[in-house]
């Protein structure tokens, strides 16, 4: 089950690299990060204009899409809430397929600690400032990362502000086959956030398509009962996985936002 899962969970676009180098690169706000075993991989970190205050996104993007695929929505976000975005991507997408990366619920890990190690301990920014949000598969490193410590770091991530997930996945194990092949399956199955959610402290928004026939309303419904610190959940009738509208979900982030600036 585990290559099967991988495969289901990793398709990563095939786009070519002139692509990036036109369109990520060139951006002023364009950076490396490198991961514990020296892997480098891209970062973007859009900055909103006015309060240097403002809390900041640490953004996790879904299976099918890249940070070269998508800086319009990231820049959007930043307008439409008024905080910082930091997107970096995963080991063995984008800019990674041309170094050898290949993609991997380790390497995603390894991915997000060096996002978090360069926004906290390079950059200085406190953990109280940082919401850490998730979509789709996206939610595995983002629960994984606000879940724990993190190696070689000066800060925790169970410190941070909040947790904000859309589309959030069980495992890749059971929105690919189902709770129970997920347990026959265990030591195969990835990003297991239903083991993990529970131990995150600070307050989890979820919001989530009714529709959804790419990780089932299940998913989210169950992960947020078993939230420590729940926010009330925004559950969208009739929309799927990818036509979740972007002015509800905005308006919705942008109200968790509020909760969490007024609790700091």
């Amino acid at each position: 089950m585990g290559n099967l899962v991988n495969t289901l969970a990793f398709p990563r676009p095939m786009i070519a690299k002139a692509y990036y180098e036109r369109d990520l690169m060139v951006r002023d706000d364009f950076l490396w990060l490198t991961t514990s075993k020296n892997e480098k991989i891209p970062a973007v970190f859009v900055k909103c204009r006015g309060d240097a205050q403002r809390l900041t996104l640490l953004y996790s993007h879904g299976n099918a899409e890249d940070l070269g695929l998508h800086l319009p929505y990231i820049d959007a976000l930043s307008r439409a809430l008024d905080v910082n975005v930091f997107s970096y991507e995963y080991v063995g997408y984008s800019l990674g397929r041309f170094e050898g990366q290949d993609p991997s619920e380790e390497g995603c890990i390894r991915s997000v600690d060096a996002a978090w190690k360069y926004l906290t301990d390079e950059k200085g920014i406190s953990p109280k400032s940082i919401v850490i949000f998730g979509r789709s598969i996206g939610t595995g490193p983002s629960v994984d990362l606000a879940s724990r410590t993190v190696p070689g770091s000066r800060h925790s991530p169970l410190d941070v502000a909040g947790v904000l997930l859309q589309s959030p996945i069980e495992s890749g194990g059971r929105v690919a086959f189902g709770k129970m092949v997920s347990w026959i399956g265990y030591y195969a199955d990835i990003f297991r956030n239903y083991e993990k959610i529970g131990n995150i402290t600070a307050p989890v928004a979820i919001m989530h398509g009714t529709a959804d026939e790419v990780v089932h309303v299940r998913n989210g419904q169950n992960l947020h009962e078993l939230l420590k610190t729940p926010y009330k959940p925004l559950w969208i009738p009739g929309h799927g996985h990818n036509d979740m509208p972007e002015d509800r979900c905005f308006s919705y982030a942008k109200g968790f936002i509020k909760y969490l600036e007024e609790r700091r």
